[in-house]
């Protein structure tokens, strides 16, 4: 009798030290997944929706912000939850919508390969990159056609090619009150990433301002250049 109750005593206690090593794996492994993103070059990183749906958190929950049909969104970090893709649409990362319901293409850096992530409209995500060396080739070839366009082009539209590019640089600022946004000829814009709701920007929104322009004599910072721009007189530089 007294054997018996060690055995059974020995049993339970090998049972009880096994459990908590099993419990213990597996939320580390969640955590971990959903922090990884990436940044994107913004201006080589546009989709267009192509079904209706809901924006998701940096976490993967559901938000009541729904996603319009034929929306025109800039990307700016690219993750992926539970082994899909996500796209962030503003800087601040609070809200996410899954590649699959857009159609475009995105790109990121990761290490020394640089990652394009292209979707069809179909639901489908494909993903190809180009190391360091490859990248460096096509620049050169660049380049090189570059110098032969320049060659048989005017210097005066050589001149403005230059001026033009020097004014797309980066710039990260922020809203320091409601902002409306603009259409290229300075009229408030009718609609902005596929909703008339979105053209005006809360206060404290961080945004790219992608270079700058003079529209009637005011100095506007672009979101899309050459569509959508906010006075300077509504931001400040972060």
């Amino acid at each position: 009798m007294k054997l018996s109750q060690k055995l059974v005593t020995i049993s339970t206690v090998a049972l009880l030290g096994i459990s908590p090593v099993l419990a213990t794996t597996a939320p580390v492994m969640t955590v971990q997944a959903a922090s990884q993103y990436y940044k994107t070059n913004g201006k080589n990183s546009t989709v267009k929706t192509v079904k209706k749906g809901y924006f998701v958190d940096k976490n993967g929950k559901k938000t009541s912000k729904a996603i319009p049909e034929n929306g025109q969104y800039t990307i700016w970090e690219v993750k992926q939850i539970a082994g899909k893709w996500y796209y962030s649409i503003q800087t601040n990362m609070a809200y996410w919508m899954p590649a699959s319901l857009t159609k475009g293409s995105v790109q990121y850096q990761d290490g020394k390969k640089l990652v394009t992530l292209t979707t069809d409209g179909k639901g489908k995500v494909t993903s190809s990159a180009k190391t360091a060396t490859q990248t460096s080739k096509t620049t050169k070839t660049s380049k090189t056609s570059q110098k032969t366009t320049k060659k048989t082009t005017k210097a005066s539209k050589s001149s403005k090619t230059t001026k033009t590019s020097a004014k797309l640089t980066v710039t990260n600022i922020v809203t320091i009150h409601k902002a409306q946004v603009y259409d290229q000829k300075g009229n408030p814009a009718k609609t902005y990433q596929g909703s008339k709701k979105w053209t005006v920007i809360g206060k404290g929104v961080e945004v790219k301002g992608l270079g700058t322009t003079t529209i009637k004599g005011e100095k506007y910072y672009a979101l899309e250049p050459g569509h959508y721009y906010l006075k300077a007189s509504d931001v400040k530089v972060k």
